[in-house]
């Protein structure tokens, strides 16, 4: 059974963190009440069946205000999304992934595996960062609707995975194509992969416009996959899968 567990955000100030130091108590994750960069964490925890508390922040007050002190307290470099393990604390996206990564043996075992996982965590952050570019005015990369539709259209008709179709095809892979850096599952990387390919089918569907698969077989079989791993089933029938890819409050063109 899942262990995930979802709990309103409280004022929490005078805590260091949700749970304790001690062994086997739960982890604290925290970020927006959104998708964005927190789907990511919140599938690899679900995946390797670890005990969490996932920590949604629904305004600023919640977080600036009531929990950011106590977050500061344990690292100066704070932000969303965190994680708080016992005494550690790890914010910022790709060091949390590779922290994660090696606390579940998800980062490789090889010097070219662990290389290869890093290379994908920065690749695919492009691919998200041409998303938030797209999607949230305050970019000022698509200034109006009418420049989301124009650019919205663009990148479903040109999906941004060709790197990653040719990776699974490549001659260092070890899964036959399967996964991305591992042999016999996911990796940190393939869980980030995996959302922005759903992202980018979501806005396709949007919007009207084709299959972004089509020309990326492998995707699609990867995409499948990962879609049917049985520890990820909770999730995928959770609240918190079904929650927005993008902050309404920041007006986006896509949410």
């Amino acid at each position: 059974s899942s262990s995930f567990l979802l709990i309103p955000c409280q004022p929490v100030a005078s805590m260091a963190y949700s749970g304790s130091s001690a062994p086997g108590a739960p982890m604290e994750f925290g970020y927006w009440k959104i998708r964005g960069l927190g789907a990511v964490f919140r599938m690899i925890l679900e995946y390797k069946e670890a005990k969490y508390v996932d920590k949604q922040y629904t305004t600023g007050e919640e977080w600036f205000k009531d929990r950011k002190p106590a977050i500061l307290a344990l690292n100066p470099l704070a932000n969303l999304p965190y994680i708080v393990d016992g005494d550690t604390c790890v914010c910022q996206t790709n060091a949390i992934m590779s922290y994660l990564g090696d606390k579940f043996d998800m980062n490789g075992t090889t010097e070219a595996q662990k290389i290869r996982t890093q290379e994908l965590l920065c690749e695919i952050y492009d691919v998200r960062n041409s998303m938030i570019d797209l999607v949230y005015p305050f970019k000022n990369v698509t200034r109006n609707k009418e420049e989301f539709n124009t650019n919205a259209k663009a990148k479903v008709e040109k999906p941004p995975f060709a790197k990653f179709e040719n990776l699974l095809a490549f001659k260092d892979n070890l899964s036959g194509g399967k996964w991305f850096v591992l042999k016999d599952g996911p990796g940190v990387a393939d869980f980030h992969i995996w959302e922005m390919l759903d992202q980018h089918k979501m806005l396709s569907e949007r919007i009207g416009g084709p299959d972004i698969f089509a020309e990326f077989p492998k995707c699609k079989a990867f995409y499948d996959a990962f879609k049917t791993l049985p520890t990820l089933q909770n999730y995928f029938a959770s609240e918190a899968y079904k929650l927005d890819l993008n902050s309404r409050g920041a007006n986006v063109y896509f949410a």
